[in-house]
């Protein structure tokens, strides 16, 4: 996920380039659940620092290492909702309501977990209650104990010749009824997907099972195809999807109120351009997002920004669309007059590819006044540029590697 990005219902994220504290200061508050990792604080994220410094409030478990806590700001609410063996200090209800009565106060809510908040860390509980009441969330991924912890007792989860397989388990029953199928994350199945669908099946897996393939996770160009054992292997041909990927098997990967809304309607589900992990809506309903771009004379340009718009309109509630700057059409006006006749109350506009140091402080301010003037029943909402997000660079030098290995 990128920074200060908007997530869709689908999962899928637009990156708008404000940092949390942008986005509360507009009053538009956000809930990011953190994982705080096994312990060490170096081996926290950077952004999961950089973000926990601009909490207004930090909600957080039992952590390993509380001195965490020392980068969170010191005006900043901290509010202790950790759990111990048959000891709770809150319910996990009320710790729901605790973030969402913050995010509508506008403020940046960091929900501090240790670990990872998506691997026995009841993430996804509170995802769910913040996808129902309409609160923007995002997830940065934590180091789980059960990764680090082996690893630094030097004891390789996998070595080839004698583990090929993890299974990580609670030791709790979860509240489960019934024996569940483990989670399968397969790594490196890209290429022989159809065979691995084929293995699945022989060991008994149902031809319905949910299936979520993620390729370049993190990385700007990061896709998911959702499927289902039965069809994920056609969905994945048809998508093109590139390496690097990874393949979630099991009722996890349907995870997200967009996609089980979408099966209950029986509609086909196709690529989405976002995050791994299932996310809740930060474009609230009547809202669209556009994705501002510079006018070429090449179509294949046009072409792009259309195929990225196509990606991204699932997670922004079904209404996106491409704008140019003039001559190129169609511009923000027409999109503006577009979003108004259809009803949206909200447009977030988001320039792509543009220079902070002309067309951003110059000419799209300007355009975006215009359009709030002609429709002043549309809000309509700027971010800042993409150009030099840090994710950006991140995919130049993965490109670069690349280049640098091949042959030919």
């Amino acid at each position: 996920m990128t920074r200060g990005s908007i997530t869709g219902r689908a999962g899928a994220t637009v990156a708008a380039g404000q940092a949390p504290a942008e986005d509360a200061a507009a009053g538009r508050g956000k809930v990011y659940l953190v994982g705080a990792g096994p312990g060490d604080p170096e081996l926290l994220t950077l952004k999961a620092r950089r973000v926990l410094g601009t909490a207004d409030a930090v909600l957080y478990d039992e952590l390993a290492n509380s001195a965490i806590l020392d980068w969170a700001p010191a005006a900043a609410e901290r509010l202790y909702v950790g759990k111990r063996d048959r000891c709770h200090s809150l319910p996990q209800g009320e710790i729901q309501r605790h973030l969402i009565a913050r995010a509508r106060q506008g403020k940046c809510v960091v929900r501090l977990k240790g670990g990872d908040p998506f691997l026995f860390g009841r993430g996804g509980e509170e995802a769910a209650a913040l996808t129902a009441a309409g609160i923007p969330w995002e997830v940065i991924p934590g180091v789980s104990a059960g990764l680090a912890a082996p690893a630094l007792a030097g004891i390789p989860l996998t070595h080839r010749g004698l583990a090929a397989q993890v299974l990580f388990r609670s030791g709790h029953a979860c509240g489960l009824t019934a024996p569940s199928r483990p989670t399968q994350v397969i790594f490196m199945g890209l290429g022989r997907i159809r065979a691995v669908v084929a293995e699945l099946t022989a060991e008994g897996w149902p031809a319905a099972t949910p299936v979520a393939v993620i390729a370049q996770a993190s990385l700007p160009g990061q896709q998911i195809v959702r499927g289902r054992l039965e069809n994920i292997a056609a969905r994945v041909a048809a998508a093109h999807l590139p390496n690097p990927a990874l393949i979630v098997v099991g009722d996890v990967a349907a995870f997200g109120a967009a996609e089980r809304d979408a099966a209950a309607q029986g509609q086909d589900q196709g690529q989405d351009l976002g995050t791994a992990a299932a996310q809740a809506p930060a474009i609230a309903a009547n809202s669209g997002l556009v994705v501002l771009a510079h006018g070429s004379s090449l179509p294949q340009w046009h072409a792009s920004v259309q195929r990225l718009v196509a990606a991204l309109a699932p997670g922004a509630g079904g209404w996106a669309r491409a704008a140019y700057l003039p001559p190129a059409a169609p511009a923000l006006a027409a999109v503006a007059e577009e979003a108004a006749a259809a009803g949206l109350r909200r447009l977030v506009v988001v320039p792509y590819f543009l220079a902070d140091g002309l067309h951003v402080t110059r000419d799209i301010p300007a355009l975006v006044a215009a359009a709030r003037q002609r429709h002043p029943a549309l809000d309509i909402r700027l971010t800042a540029s993409l150009e030099g997000h840090p994710a950006l660079r991140t995919a130049v030098y993965a490109r670069a590697a690349e280049a640098a290995e091949r042959r030919c």
